[in-house]
């Protein structure tokens, strides 16, 4: 398993690809456990923590298109247009950097979002308080 760094810079795709492998070693390990061929069984964590950060690397990265896209002044920006964005993680600014482009691949905006913010975890404290702002930076291309 790669580590961290090198798993957040990895495409979408990559990812996918490394989660059905992993998933696939997942099921053969279980299969040799069934039968009793299985001579390493902590190998059988290890593929299922791989899977977790694989996963939750990718759903960083869309809760990080989606934060940048709720805030009022990139989702003006982008009202109206097709577009794709993609998010990858800057160590310089401790946060997702998500670049919006359309579909000819023109830049309309770029944003920071920090997700490490603490955010209410009831539902109750979440509709008394106000939700922490996660974009911390953001630009808008005219």
């Amino acid at each position: 398993m790669a580590n961290i760094v090198e798993v957040r810079e990895m495409s979408d795709e990559k990812l996918q690809e490394k989660i059905e492998d992993a998933r696939e070693e997942l099921f053969n390990l279980r299969f040799q456990k069934a039968f009793a061929q299985l001579d390493n069984h902590a190998q059988l964590k290890k593929v299922r923590r791989e899977i977790a950060q694989l996963e939750s690397v990718l759903n960083m990265r869309k809760l990080a298109v989606e934060a940048a896209a709720a805030e009022p002044a990139i989702a003006d920006a982008i009202a109206g247009q097709n577009w794709q964005a993609n998010a990858h993680f800057d160590y310089h600014e401790s946060g997702w950097q998500v670049v919006f482009r359309n579909d000819s691949g023109d830049d309309l905006a770029s944003a920071v979002v920090d997700l490490n913010k603490k955010r209410p975890q009831s539902r109750i404290d979440r509709m008394a308080k106000n939700q922490p702002r996660l974009v911390t930076g953001f630009e808008i291309v005219e």
